[in-house]
């Protein structure tokens, strides 16, 4: 055992040495997450107090109808309402933000809702984004809509009850806590899980491929000790870099979470009850199997390549393979249960959106783990292999 701590000590201090790893390792995850994280919560708190503070510009056709509709729009005092002639021109003036919107009131408006019938508007807008502006403009006509209903009902002495004879009820089994926590769940392994595949990456590649560019890999094999304590002293190091990437990612999610005075105050005393220390330390102790197995993966792969760039080109696939199962766990309707607990990647994203909702059934989290360290076993015995192989080790 001491000769391959020995081993980890000197290709630890190795892999500290070398930049590449020091900035995917460490300088990424606790430094770029939280600036990233920081500065896009920052841009959508301004674009969402810009889009509800600022006066609204909206171009409006009125083709001589709807005298009530302009009056309420032209006594709101965040509205600036501009008539126009020609629609087609509008809609351009408002992709160049001239306008924010254009409303398009029909010809026969007021005689279609005269008659009792449907009068129609047509709002243009330019794309999702302006939701919040949109909802500005709708509130008003909403009004307007709700106002001619009840005149109409009380025309014929209708309440509004009688045309709405079944009243629906919206009840969430799960508390407040619990769906923010399965969402804010669904995003965490996006970042924790890819960083900590993408710190484990380069000492692995370093530690195999490196030895190879450098000549020193046949020097390595001559020092008294066994193939396999080098492959393990080597593997601990890959293995301690994903977790500790994976942690640090985790400490600058939290750390802006909780100190972005941009964010809402409810935001930090939530991000307090997901993020606990029980729910740290489950994470911590899911990533240390995980990273074994992308060790498993990652170390043969390394092992195989002749060059750094070789070996770059064939791990970034695995890259994108590993977003799948993280990508179906955050939009998909899928479950921890027995088979999912069993799908390496998408078993520690699903797990992690019940440890953080607080749902978790500890006896699927258990087959979670036992997963995980059945294919980070089925990754040591892998490297072992190919390790002992003088026809990998001295591919040139």
């Amino acid at each position: 055992m001491s000769t391959i701590w020995t081993i980890f000590k000197k290709e630890m201090l190795d892999s500290l040495r070398d930049r590449r790893t020091l900035i995917i390792m460490i300088i990424v995850p606790t430094i770029f997450i939280p600036l990233l994280l920081s500065m896009g919560s920052v841009f959508m708190m301004n674009e969402n107090n810009e889009a509800m503070e600022k006066n609204l510009k909206i171009a409006i056709k009125d083709n001589g109808n709807g005298f009530e509709l302009m009056k309420r729009l032209k006594r709101r005092r965040d509205i600036v309402v501009s008539k126009v002639a020609d629609i087609e021109d509008t809609k351009e003036l408002v992709r160049k933000d001239t306008f924010d919107l254009a409303l398009e009131i029909s010809d026969d408006f007021d005689q279609q809702v005269a008659a009792g019938s449907t009068g129609e508007l047509t709002i243009y807008h330019k794309s999702i984004q302006d939701t919040l502006v949109y909802a500005r403009l709708e509130s008003t006509i909403i009004g307007l809509n709700e106002d001619i209903l009840q005149e109409r009902l009380d025309s014929i002495g209708v309440t509004t009850s009688f045309i709405s004879p079944i009243k629906t009820k919206s009840s969430n089994v799960y508390s407040m806590k619990e769906s923010i926590g399965k969402a804010a769940g669904g995003f965490l392994p996006y970042f924790f899980v890819i960083f900590a595949l993408m710190g484990a990456m380069y000492p692995a590649i370093d530690l195999f491929t490196g030895e190879k560019e450098r000549g020193t890999m046949e020097t390595i094999l001559t020092v008294p000790l066994g193939r396999l304590q080098i492959l393990f002293g080597k593997m601990l190091v890959v293995i301690i870099a994903g977790v500790l990437s994976g942690m640090l990612t985790l400490a600058g999610f939290y750390f802006v979470m909780k100190f972005n005075t941009s964010l809402p105050a409810f935001v930090s005393t939530m991000v307090d009850q997901f993020l606990t220390f029980k729910t740290l330390a489950l994470i911590a102790l899911m990533l240390i199997p995980l990273s074994t197995f992308f060790a498993g993966v990652l170390i043969p792969t390394s092992i195989y390549a002749k060059s750094f760039k070789e070996a770059q080109s064939l791990i970034n696939p695995f890259l994108f393979i590993a977003m799948i199962p993280l990508f179906i766990s955050a939009i998909g309707n899928i479950e921890l249960n027995f088979i999912t607990s069993c799908i390496p990647i998408l078993n520690v994203a699903l797990a992690t959106k019940e440890i953080v909702a607080g749902t978790i059934n500890y006896g699927l989290l258990a087959i979670v783990f036992i997963s995980l360290i059945a294919f980070a076993m089925l990754g040591v015995l892998l490297c072992v292999k190919w390790f002992s192989s003088e026809r990998n080790l001295m591919r040139v």
